[in-house]
């Protein structure tokens, strides 16, 4: 951030000076101790475990402020360094207050991103097509949260021209606070699943709370749906907000045709209101990499980037997620990060689309964190599989047993991540392809990075 001091973080959190000057410039704003500068402002958390404010005397012999919910803290020590400490009722509040003030500094457009499967990926691929003409600020790791998004905004700066920020939340109330805080100008929804439903109780209310993301916005501003989630086709008469369609389906007003796989790329042609029959190819397989490609090409186009650039410039990508590992001995689909019942069908029908030669391995884990009806959800995973041409299938946990009763496929059950690397080896062979998906709980990742090193 731009010109921003200690006096403009004691008004907009209202707080009080405790010590320091009030001209002290910030331009950041961090929650970890190890990663303060000069100009950074500390914003130390109470966790269960750890109460960050101990750190406080530590930061300010490096950084220019810190919050405080703790006055008596003030001692000679932190006196003598002459930088800021700053009373406020509630750390997280107040940096979400400060959040708030910093935005409104800033005029370049922000793109919130949201849904529950996707949004990660698709924040990237929106931040790749854009910086085929644009310089893109975009959510950093994980930075999607009550906590992160508000340092995330702490980054805005004049350099940029367009900002595309990731938006999670998982209880009730938190994405109004995060559209508090963005004001976005433009909104994406890639679809309503089950992540969260434990809390939520339903994929209504979940799309109830999500949609919470126009809260802040103008009936002008436009809200990107996907048109091939039926929740969202069912429910989006409810918005006063423009909205535009992307998907498959050709009632859609940005639409993908003509899908194939290619030498292990993903082909398809786009049509869009402004232009037709625009080439993309992406590195990036499956449906659902379609649908978040599509939807970064119309963001591309309502920010008047180049569409055609905007393709070539996605060709490029290569997100945090899914990967294609190619070994001597085989291949591997390593989309080992989390899972759900909306993305594992996307990762079988990745699997199942690839050309192979030999045998289509999927190595499917437990789906966690789907509250009392997750053996149904387990089931219609089993379910899915019946749809694609999978030759055997290795399930991990005990409830991924369902996916093999449900399916009656060629396979077997393993309660170790030992018996399930040891059951790969004799599937790693370079004909075969080898999909890993679950719960990152389930730790997946270490049976991938095993056999890579094999």
């Amino acid at each position: 951030m731009d010109n921003i001091y200690v006096k403009d973080l004691v008004l907009a959190t209202n707080g009080e000076l405790l010590s320091g000057s009030l001209d002290l410039p910030i331009k950041d704003m961090v929650i970890d101790s190890r990663q303060v500068s000069e100009t950074s402002l500390f914003v130390p958390i109470k966790g269960e475990k750890v109460d960050a404010h101990k750190f406080i005397a530590d930061v300010l012999k490096t950084c220019n402020a810190s919050l405080t919910m703790d006055s008596s803290i003030l001692n000679d020590e932190i006196k003598s360094t002459g930088k800021a400490l700053i009373k406020v009722d509630d750390s997280v509040n107040a940096m979400q207050a400060f959040a708030e003030y910093i935005r409104s500094k800033y005029s370049f457009p922000i793109i919130g991103v949201t849904g529950s499967v996707g949004k990660t990926t698709t924040r990237e691929m929106i931040a790749k097509a854009l910086s085929a003409e644009l310089n893109v600020l975009q959510t950093y790791k994980n930075y999607n949260s009550q906590v992160g998004v508000p340092m995330m905004i702490s980054r805005f700066s004049d350099d940029y021209d367009i900002a595309v920020l990731e938006m999670g939340m998982s209880n009730h109330g938190e994405m109004e606070r995060l559209a508090k805080m963005i004001k976005p100008d433009t909104a994406v929804m890639t679809l309503i699943g089950v992540a969260h439903i434990e809390q939520l109780k339903s994929q209504d209310g979940i799309y109830d709370e999500k949609i919470n993301i126009v809260k802040y916005m103008s009936d002008n501003d436009i809200i990107f749906l996907n048109g091939d989630d039926a929740i969202l086709r069912r429910r989006a008469s409810e918005l006063s907000n423009r909205v535009l369609w992307y998907g498959l389906g050709q009632d859609n007003d940005y639409k993908a045709y003509d899908l194939k796989i290619v030498d292990g790329e993903q082909h398809f042609y786009v049509d869009t209101p402004y232009a037709k029959k625009v080439l993309v190819k992406l590195k990036a397989l499956g449906e659902h990499n379609v649908r978040n490609a599509l939807v970064a090409l119309a963001n591309a186009e309502l920010y008047k980037v180049d569409i055609v650039k905007a393709a070539e410039a996605l060709y490029d990508f290569s997100g945090q997620r899914q990967q294609v590992i190619n070994t001597d001995k085989g291949i591997i689909i390593d989309d080992s990060y989390n899972a759900s019942p909306e993305s594992m069908k996307a990762s079988i029908s990745v699997l199942a689309g690839y050309e192979c030669k030999g045998k289509r391995v999927a190595v499917l884990a437990d789906m966690l964190e789907l509250g009392e009806n997750e053996i149904k959800y387990h089931k219609l995973v089993g379910e899915y599989l019946k749809e694609y041409k999978i030759d055997y299938l290795i399930a991990y946990g005990e409830l991924a047993k369902n996916y093999l009763e449900e399916s009656a496929i060629d396979g077997i059950h393993l309660d170790s991540l030992d018996a399930v690397y040891e059951e790969c080896l004799k599937w790693l062979k370079p004909a075969n392809i080898l999909l890993f998906k679950g719960s990152n709980g389930m730790n997946l990742k270490e049976v991938v990075n095993k056999l890579q090193k094999y």
